[in-house]
């Protein structure tokens, strides 16, 4: 019966998908947000981008579902359980589900925007953990084209790669910088604006720092303040050429006092094993962040740099300060849309596969990050120890590479391949190995 109700389960969440994906004339899309039309009537029921329930003026409600099936395989095929640097090895599982969410999302009147979005893995296999279930969940005032207040939960204002649509992205994975540094989703207010991509901006005051940078879904740093502004701020220089123009910049920051104890942020590989543990710290977690985007007809480049200092005061053996803990690290990844033509918005092919007569869109992308942890100064024998005053550094360097195949603005394809160096060889997953590679195919249904 339970594994009944599981199937059950998936069949419904998937159904709308593929009820979306047999509608004719979809191709026309271009966005998710594109509003169904007022025919006058007070009820209308549209499924040109998503099912979509008009009630005349007042409301307008879409729904959403995503899906995202994972094939992974590790290279050497041993890892450590994440967070236990010393466990013995396991085999990693091949298949996963890695999100399985449901949500609505629409208007009330021209003043309110609001998203409701939950993750189901855990209600379809009960013997998985989630942490934070309940995704986007928040309400959005226009109260005028410069000012809006968003409250409730959301991704935080940092990073580029992380405030972006978890559905397109150029790969499988997150870069290694973005999953250590960037404080992801949490419960706050914040005033922002934006006009198209010239220019945007976000200020906000949030509850804690942030479900990215939580311990076993607890909180690491208490009530955080994060301010973002980005734009294309050579747009009005027309000597210079057109597309150098519209290279986008963005700056980004937070400030949060962290809760003392072992709570700093730690490194991870992809297949989970902790290169670098937490360390002892108390006082305040600062970032600060730089990103670049451009692009251009079928290429692009993006690009950013993160850098988290923490304090770690009367962390000592003795009860002394110590320098603090500083987390950086940078990526860069550029694209090439080999096959086909994208639309200009939206990440959906021209020709698309099943709703036209095309074969889609295929992109080949690469991507470097590297992300480096260290101590401030150094005024002694560096050490592993989580109290140590001068730390012994340790990074990680990722390759991640491979297509992106778009059948549709609803089903994607992404095979990725991955290798990652540590430099310490005594924090390394296998004893004596540097270097490790990982493989993963993405089958993605959005709507």
């Amino acid at each position: 019966m339970n594994r009944i109700r599981k199937l059950l389960l998936i069949g419904l969440l998937l159904y709308p998908v593929a009820l979306v994906a047999q509608t004719p004339n979809d191709e026309e899309a271009v966005t998710d947000d594109e509003p169904v039309q007022n025919s006058g009537e007070r009820f209308q029921l549209s499924f040109k981008n998503r099912p979509s329930l008009r009630i005349g003026e007042f409301a307008q409600i879409d729904f959403k579902a995503k899906w995202h099936f994972d094939f992974r395989k590790f290279s050497p095929s041993a890892i450590n359980l994440p967070g236990i640097v010393n466990a013995l090895p396991a085999d990693p599982d091949l298949f996963f589900l890695t999100k399985a969410r449901f949500g609505l999302k629409g208007k009330v009147t021209k003043y309110f925007d609001y998203e409701i979005e939950r993750d189901l893995r855990a209600d379809i296999d009960d013997t998985l953990n989630e942490y934070h279930p309940w995704k986007d969940n928040y309400v959005d005032v226009n109260l005028h084209r410069l000012v809006h207040i968003k409250i409730g939960k959301f991704k935080m204002p940092f990073g580029l790669e992380e405030i972006g649509s978890e559905d397109r992205l150029d790969y499988a994975i997150k870069s290694r910088v973005t999953d250590a540094l960037t404080p992801a989703r949490e419960r706050g207010i914040m005033l922002h604006a934006s006009r198209s991509n010239r220019w945007e901006y976000q200020v906000g005051l949030f509850r804690y720092d942030g479900e990215g940078s939580g311990v076993h879904g607890a909180p690491t740093a208490g009530r955080t303040f994060v301010a973002r502004v980005a734009g294309q701020p050579l747009r009005p220089l027309k000597q210079i050429p057109r597309t150098i123009r519209h290279i986008q910049f963005g700056v980004a920051g937070t400030r949060g006092e962290m809760f003392a104890g072992q709570n700093g942020i730690n490194g991870q590989t992809f297949a989970g094993f902790t290169y670098f543990d937490r360390v002892f710290v108390r006082g305040d977690r600062k970032r600060i962040g730089f990103e670049l985007a451009w692009a251009e007809g079928p290429a692009s480049i993006k690009g950013e740099y993160i850098r988290v200092g923490e304090e770690r005061k009367q962390q000592g053996i003795r009860g002394e300060d110590l320098p603090d803990k500083i987390s950086e690290g940078w990526y860069i990844t550029a694209g090439w849309t080999v096959f086909g033509k994208m639309k200009s918005r939206g990440g959906v092919p021209e020709n698309p596969v099943l709703l036209g007569n095309g074969f889609g869109a295929v992109e080949v992308s690469a991507r470097l990050d590297v992300l480096t942890f260290s101590s401030a100064t150094a005024s002694g024998l560096p050490s592993r120890s989580p109290r140590a005053p001068t730390i012994l550094p340790n990074s990680s360097r990722t390759w991640t590479f491979g297509p992106t195949w778009y059948l549709n603005r609803f089903l994607k394809i992404q095979v990725n391949g991955q290798r990652e160096w540590v430099t310490d060889i005594e924090r390394t997953a296998v004893f004596g190995r540097h270097s490790f590679w990982s493989g993963i195919l993405r089958l993605q249904a959005a709507m």
